[in-house]
């Protein structure tokens, strides 16, 4: 099923680096810093004779508020930046202009001769897209999928103040990292997405053996100038720490060709885990920080936190009206720590407590209790940033608060380790709870069980304590270099193997 398709309707541009651009008169006007935050503001129906509604239906009333939304300042700035992004990426590639043509051609050749995609259009590029990086939760995804969602996605045009001008128009693309971190399997998403939205077979034809990886990449920034893809967001950034050696650093190479070749900026979002890529190659950092970094921390307990609260405050299904409060503010506070999704999902679970118990009902204490009781995977995380203890953030990269002068010694700790073996199984309090404290951080039951035996192994004291487990554990974890044990790997050894290789047919490298 194709998305939807818009015909193009052009507007008179203002500046005069956008006028007579069809790519840039066919989006929407620009919107003032007030306008953006109605724009992006997500308000749930609610009534309050709903209160009075059957326990039941409550209960899925409350889902609701997982689905509310309420904008700051800083969602405005992303808004201002992606929209910069996407109107001055355009600005020179104006489909009437010569070297639009000579970009064609070029990537054509390039995928008929299997050669590379050069650099030919005689500029240099307007704009080089930005990070976002945030600790998890913090609604850095929700964020910009709202934003994006401003913009028509698809637009078809036909005709262009009477010159004929047939070609679609894809004003964002938005794609997950794999979770192996591969350039491969981001190529294939990106196949993928454009059959989802033109309906082409993109995926299938790239889905051969025969499709190297080389021809992948040739005909992924072919593409991005044929459809004119507007901005590029690539999320979950953090998983190219999961792949091969080498492979990180060619694919964020292949983000500034995207860049340099053809103009279309990249914007990746992350966790801070992603850091210890981002900063590793300072050409990429600088194409990264091209509109400037932004970089989310946890909200802090001010006024901004209480707008947030006392919007979310709106949607009480429990029949007794409970009244918010600076002590309600700062209990959730202090169980979220700041971070809206936490607190979104706290607030949820209280009153479906409420509502189910028969109290209708609830207090600061029962904020406290669910938090503790429902909410188990994340206390120890939760613990560890009430703690603010440098020394026990570290075991959770993905919620390290950001600080300039913190950068080298939070992420940094991948490079420092060294993967032990893993020993047999020492079954303890500690152990276990450090295995809850991993599966939180996204490791496989397996995974956390095996990490933590090895960290428990390799102290010679005897002395166990659950975060100084988890946290040594979590530190094996992201310093174990991934398999190479792969299906070509497994022919090495076979005669006329390396002529194969060299010919082409064998992709070893993702």
């Amino acid at each position: 099923m194709t998305a939807t398709i818009h015909n193009a309707f052009y507007r008179d541009e203002v500046l005069d680096e956008f006028r007579f651009n069809p790519l840039i008169e066919a989006l929407p006007p620009p919107l003032e810093p007030g306008d953006a935050i109605a724009k992006l503001m997500i308000r749930p129906p609610y009534s309050d004779t709903e209160r009075n509604a059957p326990s039941s239906y409550r209960q899925l009333y409350t889902q609701r508020i997982v689905r509310l939304h309420q904008p700051m300042e800083r969602e405005v700035d992303v808004f201002g930046r992606i929209d910069r992004c996407i109107r001055w990426g355009y600005a020179d590639r104006n489909p009437l202009s010569s070297s639009y043509a000579a970009q064609l051609a070029a990537g054509m050749s390039a995928s008929v001769f299997r050669g590379s995609l050069n650099y030919s259009g005689g500029y240099h590029p307007h704009t080089y897209g930005f990070s976002i990086l945030g600790i998890s939760g913090i609604g850095k995804s929700t964020t910009v999928e709202s934003i994006l969602s401003l913009y028509p996605q698809v637009i078809r045009h036909t005709q262009y103040r009477g010159i004929p001008l047939v070609m679609h128009q894809i004003s964002w693309l938005k794609i997950d990292c794999s979770c192996d971190g591969s350039l491969k399997g981001l190529c294939m998403d990106f196949f993928r997405e454009l059959d989802g939205l033109l309906g082409t077979s993109y995926s299938e034809q790239y889905s051969s053996r025969r499709a190297t990886l080389d021809r992948m990449m040739i005909a992924m920034s072919r593409l991005c100038v044929s459809h004119n893809v507007g901005v590029l967001i690539i999320d979950e950034i953090q998983n190219l720490c999961s792949a091969q050696k080498g492979v990180p650093e060619r694919v964020l190479n292949f983000f500034v060709t995207l860049v340099n070749t053809i103009g279309v900026p990249v914007i990746m979002i992350g966790t801070p885990k992603a850091l210890s890529i981002l900063q590793n190659e300072f050409q990429q950092a600088k194409r990264g920080s091209g509109q400037g970094d932004a970089l989310w921390e946890r909200m802090p307990n001010d006024t901004s936190w209480e707008l947030f609260c006392r919007a979310i405050w709106t949607y009480q299904y429990t029949k007794g009206r409970v009244p918010f409060t600076s002590g309600m503010k700062d209990a959730l506070y202090e169980e979220a720590q700041g971070i809206p999704f936490l607190a979104v999902h706290i607030y949820k679970l209280v009153q479906e407590d409420a509502i189910l118990s028969e109290k209708e009902t609830f207090s600061e204490k029962d904020l406290h209790r669910i938090a503790s009781e429902k909410m188990g995977l994340t206390k120890p995380m939760r613990e560890a940033m009430r703690a603010g203890k440098e020394v026990d953030l570290k075991q959770y990269i993905d919620i390290t608060p950001f600080s300039c002068s913190d950068y080298k010694d939070n992420y940094s700790i991948a490079a420092e380790s060294k993967s032990p073996a893993v020993s047999p199984p020492k079954e303890s309090t500690a152990q276990e709870a450090a295995i809850v404290t991993l599966m939180g951080l996204g490791l496989s039951h397996e995974e956390a069980r095996s990490f933590a035996c090895a960290a428990m192994a390799e102290d010679k004291s005897g002395c166990f304590a659950a975060p100084v487990v988890a946290r040594k554990a979590y530190q094996m974890y992201l310093a174990e270099p991934v398999s190479t044990d792969t299906t070509a790997g497994s022919l090495a050894g076979l005669t006329g193997y390396e002529a194969v290789k060299e010919a082409g047919l064998i992709d070893e490298g993702l």
